[in-house]
């Protein structure tokens, strides 16, 4: 099939969903800067940094596109080793940020490991279930598919990435619902899971992390500590009423009362300045695109296709459901990025990949029939 037949026939809706989420993202850093904020004054670095990740994100997401899926499957073991290693080695030799070792500096660039790992885990684990869906009932391939998340999933944690480690978890468990894993099982599993990383909690999370997750409860109690993010977020959101202040004209995120407003709380940012209206919009985008995701994966050519697809749908509908609840104070501050729009380069690749992806295998559609 050629390159034009290709484009032609691929889901147009999941491109134009994604594409219209990646500049909301761009509009909402440029307009941190309209203020002057940051020592470089009108000239935003983060808007010119996120530039020029786009600028290699979106090649690489074409070059997804034209690539057959199916020559992933082909690979899945060597992806899988060789993301492990490059786990491993970003905790020897990675850069320590806020007390997290999850990045390889690139010069002017840092590179986080973990975001690929995931479209890395969803592309293998999916190449494994394909292969043994009829043994999934089975307690040994049971074991074994558990194996495969624990790993990236411990070394994940030690970084410590709690953030990326929670999404691991929801797509791990939502990948082999859809396969097909026995309830009872999944259930049981949950349970074990969820108790063991209850009780594990106060030895493995850092005090801030533990003031962090607990401070969404009631973040008056600590105005100017634990719960001066999610306030300002509040503040941010609610400042913008039912229309915003314009485009460029907000002022909380802008002139830096907001913390981290380019990353975890761009959607305050953009919020703020578009209104509920705006805050709305970039939700049902975000549906749009999972029921995209969906209608690909339930018209997938085989197995490892609507696994990948599920997988993806996990990925992106846990993460932009936990920032966005974040930031109205219903859920805990992680430091989940919202898909497509918060600031950071290897995040907008790693999501560029999955779409390009995606968009491949919405070009071989099938209905698939089981018996």
């Amino acid at each position: 099939m050629s390159a034009r037949g290709l484009i032609k026939k691929s889901d147009k809706g999941l491109f134009a969903s994604s594409l219209i989420l990646v500049v909301i993202g761009l509009v909402s850093l440029y307009s941190l800067g309209h203020h002057g904020l940051g020592a470089t004054g009108g000239n935003n670095p983060y808007f010119i940094q996120q530039l020029a990740w786009e600028a290699i994100a979106f090649p690489v997401c074409i070059g997804c596109w034209l690539l057959n899926y199916k020559l992933w499957d082909r690979f899945v073991w060597l992806l899988y080793i060789f993301n492990i290693i490059f786990l491993v080695l970003l905790l020897i030799i990675g850069r320590k940020i806020s007390g997290a070792s999850s990045w390889f500096s690139l010069g002017i660039m840092r590179f986080q490991p973990s975001e690929f790992a995931k479209i890395l885990f969803i592309v293998t684990f999916a190449g494994y279930l394909s292969r043994y869906r009829q043994n999934l009932r089975k307690l040994n391939f049971v074991a074994l598919a558990f194996l495969q998340f624990l790993i990236p999933f411990g070394l994940i944690l030690i970084q410590p990435d709690m953030g990326t480690a929670m999404v691991f978890v929801m797509v791990f468990y939502g990948m082999i619902y859809v396969a097909g894993v026995d309830g009872l099982t999944i259930f049981v599993s949950l349970v074990v899971f969820a108790s063991g990383a209850i009780a594990a909690s106060p030895y493995v999370l850092k005090g801030y992390q533990f003031k962090r997750l607990t401070a969404f409860l009631s973040p008056e109690t600590d105005p100017l500590g634990a719960g001066y993010q999610l306030i300002q977020s509040k503040v941010a959101i609610g400042s913008g009423g039912m229309l915003g202040k314009g485009i460029f004209h907000g002022t909380q995120a802008a002139l830096g009362f907001l913390p981290t407003a380019h990353s975890d709380f761009v959607f305050s940012t953009f919020a703020e300045q578009t209104g509920y209206i705006g805050g709305l919009a970039v939700i049902l985008l975000f549906a749009w695109f999972l029921f995209r995701v969906v209608k690909t994966g339930s018209e997938a050519e085989d197995l490892f296709a609507m696994y990948i697809a599920a997988g993806v749908f996990c990925m992106i509908a846990f993460q932009s459901l936990i920032n966005i609840g974040m930031t109205l104070g219903v859920f805990p501050i992680t430091g989940i990025p919202l898909p497509f729009m918060s600031y950071g380069g290897s995040s907008l690749l790693m999501n560029s990949i999955a779409v390009g992806i995606l968009l491949n295998i919405s070009t071989r559609r099938r209905k698939i029939m089981f018996v």
